[in-house]
């Protein structure tokens, strides 16, 4: 394999600048302006040479213009490879060399892990995807050092496999003029790890190895906030890195271990601040300057790896926008429509939902008929951890289990009071979208107040300046205050690096020495087996839903009894996302009870049981969504099956929302269930 030194050093990105004094840094604003003096002579410039020139960018510029050259400069293998152990996993990024590189997804054998990556998959669109099924040879060890030295290990080959040193590797890329303008700060015990050494090797970032709390559910006190802000100052230290101020070497950390989104800082019940928002500060327990941005991972090993080879190999080139606010006031600010007049310019596809076609039936219909198929979200609403107001509807409609089903992996910006104040939470909003899909999420985790987001607008526009998206989202010279990111703080609107025609020979080694089995060709061999679910499996894990279709219609024709539970939730999964909304609703009738109770699933039923409803009035999806009412939003689900039943009986309707009576736990969903008797009566 070649140095890094060579990969790196000498890569052309085709960015020319004249031999005349005059150029300025105009070339990072239009890198084709070069182009308009053609009497001058023109040279192409090593990468350092270009990376090195952001010096004359504005400071706060300056993070996401090397985030997206680094980004721009990989090379892309059209592979995707899967893995179910730390020893594969780490062999497979020691695999990567310098910008060389393909996107490695973890498989914990959840529902939710295989979402993940057949999300990833179907947006990566792979030439082959590749499950390793050989044990790995890395070493992964018990105790703290000996998983740190492991890492360190695969790092290390990640970015020149000749050099054991990756603190070398990474000096030596400074003295052409390369350095990453992240840290990693990883916990060597906690589930992220995995995550954080992806983002490490894939941004050419230096690691900072502590010891985190390994806990998502519990607020940070100031105290705990200010000594890991301490510890990260002092390995930044060693490191020899310049970090105090906003434009130097190190404007952006990413915290690859479990910790609270919250930091309490005070007896009041308003008294807490966004963990990624004082880490990175001159003080974290007061609020100082900001000298980095940051995010934090989150999930668990498989969630985490996503969240990072997303934000890795997945461009952001379409958005989904909803904005739920008023026309007029201080909601103005945030209009969505002028959100996608600004990105539909820049030439990013748009679909755009505002007055008056925002309204919680219309959000309902909207997710009922596709999932969403856009890369960025940005949506505007008011609320609480669990539900979002939107036009036309009472007060507490709209819950988490009505958003939207997402085809491919998104970024997400939300203007929405508390959605992240427990993400760990699947029964709010923040915690919905998370296990939709969104990889890097901006949404608050108290009561900011509206003045306490950017408007949309105005992230729009500082994403398309190649912002960094924890910058965009965040005011430059703003307070500490209650908006978190979740996910890589380094992800721009740039190119993901440029894609090969065929996988080079040092990877087709890796790959034959791992014993991958190529997913494409194993689906057929394993229908030709009869293996209908194994078949299935890899049909989804490739991004073949419509194979999967094709099979689940003939097996509930001819072979009923072969389809097992997780057999039929994925027919259920990928019959929504090619609108065989009727076929949903017969692989779900197959599932045992106890996996009809499973959210996703649940949800996507629910969807489709909607749309068969009010296209069609069809009667066996009234019947399935009144025997499955979801838990957290029995109510609003009754009331809205009531809504349909009064136009034939009210008292039928009336009658329905009684026989939930006596399943009420406290005084709040009592007062909740007479509100829907009084709309419901009329």
């Amino acid at each position: 394999k070649a140095s890094a030194l060579h990969i790196v050093g000498t890569l052309l990105l085709g960015f020319c600048v004249s031999d005349a004094s005059s150029q300025d840094s105009s070339l990072f604003d239009d890198p084709s302006s070069a182009q308009e003096a053609p009497e001058q002579v023109q040279r192409s410039v090593s990468f350092g040479e270009v990376f090195a020139s952001v010096e004359r960018a504005e400071p706060n510029r300056r993070a996401g213009l090397r985030s997206s050259l680094l980004s721009q400069s990989m090379q892309v293998v059209p592979i995707v490879v899967i893995v179910d152990s730390p020893v594969e996993y780490l062999d497979a990024i020691s695999s990567w060399e310098g910008p060389l590189r393909y996107p490695i997804l973890f498989d914990d054998g959840s529902e939710l892990s295989r979402e993940h990556i057949a999300r990833f998959v179907r947006a990566f669109e792979p030439e082959q995807v590749i499950r390793v099924t050989k044990r790995g040879t890395s070493s992964w060890g018990r105790s703290a050092q000996e998983r740190q030295d492991a890492i360190s290990t695969a790092l290390a080959a990640a970015i020149q496999e000749s050099e054991p040193d990756w603190e070398r590797s990474l000096g030596v890329l400074k003295d052409t003029g390369i350095v990453s303008p992240g840290v990693v700060v990883i916990d060597p015990m906690d589930q992220h790890w995995a995550g954080g050494l992806a983002l490490a090797a894939g941004r050419f970032e230096p690691v900072i190895f502590l010891s985190g709390p390994q806990n998502h559910y519990k607020e940070l006190t100031a105290a705990q906030a200010e000594g890991m802000n301490q510890s990260i100052e002092q390995g930044l230290r060693r490191l020899g890195r310049s970090y105090d101020q906003i434009g130097d070497e190190v404007d952006a950390l990413t915290l690859a271990f479990r910790i609270g989104v919250k930091i309490k800082t005070g007896p009041q019940d308003r008294d807490r601040l966004a963990t990624t928002d004082q880490i990175g500060r001159s003080n974290a327990s007061l609020g100082g300057m900001r000298w980095a941005w940051s995010g934090q991972l989150f999930g668990n090993t498989s969630t985490s790896v996503y969240q990072a080879m997303c934000s890795l190999f997945l461009p952001i080139d379409s958005a989904f926008i909803w904005d739920g606010y008023p026309t007029e006031g201080q909601w103005v600010q945030y209009d969505g429509t002028e959100t996608g007049e600004t990105l539909t310019a820049a030439g990013m596809q748009t679909e755009v939902f505002d007055d008056p076609r925002a309204s919680l039936a219309g959000f309902k219909g909207r997710a009922a008929s596709s999932p969403v198929d856009a890369s960025l979200i940005m949506m505007n609403t008011k609320g609480s951890p669990n539900h979002y107001d939107l036009p036309h509807a009472p007060t507490g409609m709209g819950k988490p289990g009505d958003i939207p089903m997402l085809d491919q992996p998104a970024a997400m910006h939300i203007v929405h009071s508390f959605s992240l104040s427990q993400p760990f939470q699947s029964k709010t909003v923040g915690g919905r979208w998370l296990d939709r899909g969104v990889y890097l999420y901006a949404g608050s985790v108290d009561e900011p107040f509206l003045t306490g987001f950017v408007p949309t607008p105005t992230v729009a526009r500082r994403l398309l300046g190649q912002l960094p998206f924890a910058a965009a989202i965040h005011y430059d010279d703003g307070q500490a205050w209650k908006i978190a990111v979740i996910g890589d703080p380094l992800k721009t609107l740039s190119a993901c690096g440029v894609r090969l025609d065929s996988v080079p020979p040092i990877i087709e080694e890796y790959i034959q020495t791992s014993d991958g089995a190529v997913l494409n060709t194993r689906a057929k061999e394993l229908l030709k087996a009869s293996d209908f679910t194994g078949a299935i499996e890899d049909f989804v894990l490739t991004g073949e839903d419509d194979a999967v279709v094709r099979l689940g219609k003939a097996l509930l024709a001819d072979k009923p009894e072969a389809i097992d539970d997780r057999c039929a939730s994925m027919i259920v999964h990928a019959a929504f996302r090619k609108g065989e909304h009727e076929l949903v609703l017969e692989a779900f009738e197959r599932l045992s009870i106890e996996a009809r109770a499973d959210e996703q699933v649940l949800d996507t039923m629910w969807m489709a049981g909607r749309y068969m409803m009010t296209r069609f009035s069809d009667e066996h999806a009234m019947v399935l969504m009144r025997t499955h009412l979801r838990e957290g939003q029995e109510i609003q689900d009754a009331e809205e099956l009531a809504m349909r039943m009064r136009r034939d009986s009210i008292s039928e309707a009336v009658g329905f929302l009684e026989s939930l009576r006596p399943t009420l736990k406290n005084q709040s969903q009592a007062r909740a269930l007479n509100k829907a008797l009084e709309r419901v009566r009329g």
